[in-house]
Formats: C-alpha cells, sequence, structure tokens
C-alpha cells in the first residue's frame, strides 16, 4: 500500500498551522470550502473572478480584514511579495488575490490559463476526497444506515425475479454496502462512548441538558432509532447469508461470476473468482458476527442515559442545587458582608421573587379604543456630495454588482432554466426568480453581454403581472 504523504503535496497542511495566528486557519478553511461547493458539480472549472468574487464576499461578511493583513505583513519578501507597495491601499481584491496564492502553493488548488490570458481554477483530485471530509464534519450530520442492508438484500435475491441479474455486480455492491453499514455501526458505538466520557466530564446543568435533549438525540438518537426499527439487522441478513452461502458451495457459479468480473476490471478470471470469494467470505463473517457489536450498543447507549441522569440528579441535590444549601450559603455570604462593615447588597444581587398586589386602577376596565393621529414622516435632507464622492461610490457599487452577479454565474443559472428545450417564455420562469426583481432586471440585462450563452426576443402579448408590476412578455433562447 502507497503512503498517502507520498502522493500529497509537501506543504498541503501548512496553511492550517497558521503561522501564530490561531484563528486564521478558521478563514483558510471556510474559503475552502466554498471553493469546493462551487465546484463540486461544475463540469469545466471555475473562473477566476467567480473564485476572487467568493473570497471577497467572505471576507466582507467575516471581517476577516484585519487577520489576513496581520500574516501578509509577516511573511518574507521573497517568499510571498506583497501586493501593493508603500503608501498604496490594499483593498479586499488584494487580500483575496494573496490567499489565492497562498492556496495554490499549497497545492489546494491548480490554475490554468488559457490562450486568451484568462485563469480556470480547478481542484486536484485528493482535494475533492480531503473537502469532502471537512464538509461531513462540518455538517456534523448521523451517519444513516437508511436502505444499505435492504439494498443488499435486494442485490442479493435478485437473482429470482430478474432476467438480467449481473451475479458479479450483485456481490460486489453488496460488500459495499454491508462495508459501510458494519463502518457506520462501528462509529456508532464509539461516538456512544464518547458521550458518556463527555456526560461524567459536564458540570453544568444546562450543558448535561443540551447534551442529552439536543446534541445526543439529533446526532446519534435518530441513528440508533432506525438501527432498531427500519434497518434492523434481523429482517434481512439470514436471507443474504443462505443465498451467499449456496453461492459459496457452487464452484460453476463462482467461475461464471468470476469470468464476468474479470471482462469489467482489470483482473484475470483467476484472481476476480478469488475476490468475489473473499467478497462472500467478507459479507457472510460481518452479518454472523454483528450480534456482539448490536449488544454492546445497547449496553453503551443505556450506559449514556444512565449516566447523565445520575449527572444531571447530582447537580440537582448538590450544594449548587439544593434549596437548604443554597439558603446556607446565601447567609453565610450576607453575614460575611456585614463583618465586613456593608450596610447595601450589591448592585448586582438578585431581588427577592414575589408577587406584587395588583390594585384596579383606570386601565383595569374597558376603554374604547381611540384614533391615533396620522404618522406624518420627518423631511429626509440628503447631503450634497461632491463630483468626487459621487464617483468614489458609483466606482465602489459596480463593483459590488459584478462580484454578486458575474456573467458566468448568471449565465449558469439561466442555461439551467431550459431544461432541453431552445426557448423559454417569460412565464416559464422559475417564479422565486420571477418574484425576485433583482434578479429578473440582472437576467434581462446579461442577455446582450458576450460571455453568456443565451438571448432575449420580445414576443407578442398582454403584459405580464409579477406582484404590484407588470412586464412585457419576451422569451430566452440559447445560442
Amino acid at each position: 500500500m502507497i503512503n498517502p504523504f507520498e502522493i500529497l503535496p509537501p506543504n498541503l497542511f501548512n496553511l492550517f498551522s497558521t503561522q501564530g495566528y490561531t484563528t486564521l486557519q478558521w478563514h483558510y478553511m471556510a474559503i475552502l470550502l466554498r471553493i469546493y461547493a462551487l465546484a463540486e458539480f461544475n463540469r469545466f472549472g471555475l473562473a477566476r473572478e467567480l473564485v476572487m468574487a467568493e473570497i471577497t464576499d467572505y471576507l466582507q461578511a467575516a471581517g476577516a480584514d484585519e487577520q489576513v493583513a496581520a500574516e501578509m505583513e509577516s511573511q518574507v519578501e521573497k517568499d510571498a511579495p506583497l501586493p501593493a507597495g508603500e503608501g498604496l491601499r490594499v483593498t479586499r481584491s488584494d487580500y483575496a488575490s494573496y490567499l489565492l496564492r497562498r492556496l495554490e502553493n499549497a497545492g489546494w488548488i491548480e490554475r490554468e490559463q488559457h490562450a486568451d490570458y484568462s485563469e480556470t481554477i480547478t481542484l486536484p483530485d485528493y482535494a475533492f476526497t480531503l473537502l469532502e471530509a471537512f464538509r461531513k464534519i462540518q455538517e456534523q450530520k448521523p451517519h444513516e444506515f437508511t436502505g444499505q442492508l435492504y439494498t443488499a438484500h435486494q442485490l442479493i435475491t435478485a437473482a429470482e425475479t430478474s432476467k438480467d441479474f449481473s451475479p458479479a455486480l450483485a456481490v460486489t455492491q453488496a460488500y459495499e454496502n454491508v462495508r459501510q453499514m458494519v463502518r457506520g455501526l462501528s462509529e456508532l458505538n464509539q461516538n456512544i462512548r464518547r458521550y458518556v466520557e463527555n456526560a461524567t466530564r459536564e458540570k453544568q446543568i444546562s450543558d448535561l441538558l443540551h447534551l442529552q435533549f439536543d446534541d445526543y438525540s439529533h446526532t446519534l438518537g435518530a441513528s440508533y432509532h432506525a438501527l432498531k426499527t427500519s434497518d434492523h439487522v434481523s429482517r434481512y441478513r439470514r436471507d443474504i447469508i443462505q443465498r451467499l452461502q449456496n453461492w459459496q458451495m457452487d464452484a460453476d457459479w463462482l467461475t461464471g461470476a468470476g469470468e464476468e468480473l474479470a471482462l469489467q476490471s482489470r483482473l484475470n478470471p483467476a484472481q476476480a473468482e478469488q475476490t468475489l470469494a473473499g467478497y462472500l467470505q467478507f459479507v457472510i463473517h460481518q452479518l454472523e458476527g454483528l450480534d456482539p457489536l448490536l449488544e454492546d450498543i445497547d449496553q453503551r447507549h443505556a450506559q449514556y442515559l444512565r449516566t447523565s441522569l445520575r449527572q444531571i440528579r447530582y447537580q440537582l441535590g448538590n450544594a449548587d442545587g439544593s434549596f437548604k444549601d443554597r439558603l446556607v450559603a446565601l447567609a453565610r455570604r450576607i453575614s460575611a458582608m456585614k463583618d465586613c462593615g456593608e450596610e447595601y447588597l450589591p448592585v448586582d444581587a438578585p431581588g427577592l421573587r414575589r408577587h406584587p398586589v395588583d390594585l384596579p386602577d383606570l386601565h383595569s376596565y374597558y376603554t374604547p379604543p381611540q384614533r391615533r393621529a396620522p404618522f406624518l414622516p420627518d423631511t429626509v435632507i440628503l447631503p450634497t456630495l461632491t463630483p468626487e464622492d459621487l464617483a468614489s461610490l458609483r466606482e465602489l457599487t459596480l463593483k459590488d454588482v459584478t462580484q454578486a452577479f458575474s456573467p458566468e454565474k448568471v449565465n449558469r443559472k439561466v442555461i439551467g432554466f431550459f431544461n432541453g428545450h431552445k426557448k423559454l417564455h417569460l412565464t416559464e420562469i422559475p417564479s422565486d426568480v420571477r418574484a425576485d426583481l433583482h434578479w429578473l432586471t440582472t437576467i434581462v440585462a446579461y442577455a446582450h453581454h458576450p460571455e453568456v450563452a443565451y438571448g432575449l426576443e420580445v414576443v407578442n402579448g398582454e403584459p405580464v403581472a409579477m406582484d404590484g408590476y407588470r412586464v412585457i412578455p419576451f422569451e430566452l433562447y440559447k445560442l
């Protein structure tokens, strides 16, 4: 087996050491996850302008300008030259360019320059794998067992009902599903142990209640419930083991399935037959040995419930939770304050909890509604701006609009509306886009842009009413 560090770039994880800035690693990880979300289903790579706009948007939302500037200043000039010289103002675009260079130098992204000097950002194969794992950690979704054992059961038992049954494909896919299920059960078992340790470590009642009713129930409770109901092993295990044992003892079946797997892979028939035999033995062995693991999961689940509830009862009955002990502690504190010569309680001291006595007054009886005076808004006085300020504000506005609605982003959104058709009428555009006047006007404005793959043509008909305004009917067509 090859060591992964023989394949990965040597500086891949240097970004997360942060060179002394303990919070900058969060920004690198957040930016990488944003780029991964854009590149996950993109077929042709990402335009550099789109990635720059995404990084700039994150810097503005996270307020990370000062931290990025501090790292830029700490870099040696020969390793990472600053994008702006002395006396020039460093903008968020400069910060985004710097972060993009750092990601490229570390090996997380690759840049490809075309003949027209445009750049495309792509992610290496290992980056896709690592970032998908990071995203799963970020989402904190519980492992779902839905359909894994059921799928394996359907694949194995389809030989009697399907004419196009493929034994090699059925065994291979059943092996993958059972492998994922057993791995998920081991993960569930070990995570329950981690929650037991957290329950004994926490001291505050609020933290224990959050761990019991929020964190545990959402993260592992659903998985445990599905394991004991819809995805229970006993529903499918007997049929799968019986069928696989019959195949395991049938030499002709193994030979035919091995020849089929050899055609689908780079293995020779003997190696393919040996591989299938290993898959059969693995599935049978794992399903037959699940009972101790399931029993251990049940014991750990009951242990966690007992431990967390015992901790809650203990915290409610100790010196911090007992009402009698609270009164004793309060009396001791008041006596100590009196010995120190203090005559009044501190400002932040809690007051006595008693119910006030309410007496009837003029507002206790029914009063007819009174008409309010008309609302008169104040006069809005606009400050007078100089031409230089107007030009600067206009430039910043155009820059923000360009970053928010790039031609590639608008084109990708509009092309997704056609769904295989050549033309698209205004009324066929999704309702959420038609209701968003900002998006609709942007689509119309970019219809004549040279970098989009669609056009616009006005057609005859009555104006279309949309949320208080009417639009002249038009059609969008593919170029």
